[in-house]
């Protein structure tokens, strides 16, 4: 009973983190940024500023990310072809990945990983729902313990967001893609969509039922 409480602790703050930030980001989504510039627009002129990376630019319907291993920007469909303050501050965000040399090797590791950490979440679901029919402790420590590694994963690459979110600010003020009185906004919505990862075990829940259940 203590791992499953424990277990149920960390997907209600998983819960909590995924709401949080998708109330907070509501606002940003309604706000214009200054210059009317598209995501997509954005994303191709960050690569353009850069002069060397060349990914390719996309709309998913999915979240928004770079895939190194693809070298591709995919911008959701609140970002692609939006003029916000949210689109703008998202593509600014996956587009400085494809352009940050510094951390190339580390984008390529979580990209590459990306699958196994998904599958590990699922795997501690599971596992805490047998160690609560077959009354066996072992499979809960286990189902916790993988829980536990995601979200220290998700720490290591909040901290690598977290420092290029001055640079990114930076980037965007000295090309006039940005007035300096919509730093705070954008800086807020960088900030916001860096902790994403902490509500992953919330987040792959859903994605799984998603590609249970059938669609129309």
């Amino acid at each position: 009973m203590i791992t499953l409480a424990i277990f149920v602790v960390l997907v209600l703050i998983s819960l909590f983190i995924s709401l949080y930030i998708n109330i907070s980001l509501k606002k940003y989504k309604s706000i214009k940024n200054k210059r009317e510039i598209t995501g997509c627009e954005l994303a191709h002129e960050i690569i353009k500023v850069d002069g060397k990376a060349d990914p390719y630019i996309l709309l998913t319907k999915n979240r928004s990310e770079y895939n190194s291993l693809r070298d591709s920007i995919k911008l959701d469909e609140d970002t692609y072809d939006e003029y916000s303050v949210y689109a703008l501050s998202v593509s600014a965000l996956k587009s400085y990945e494809a352009i940050d040399s510094k951390n190339k090797k580390k984008y390529k590791s979580r990209d590459n990983l990306s699958n196994i950490v998904f599958y590990m979440v699922i795997l501690s679901y599971i596992l805490i729902v047998a160690s609560v029919l077959v009354n066996m402790f072992e499979l809960g420590i286990i189902a916790v313990s993988l829980a536990i590694c995601v979200i220290i994963y998700d720490l290591y690459f909040i901290n690598i967001y977290k420092n290029n979110l001055d640079k990114i600010v930076k980037l965007l003020i000295s090309n006039g893609f940005i007035d300096k009185d919509e730093k705070e906004n954008v800086y807020k919505v960088l900030s916001l969509e860096s902790i994403n990862g902490l509500s992953r075990l919330f987040i792959s829940i859903i994605n799984l039922l998603d590609s249970l259940i059938p669609n129309e």
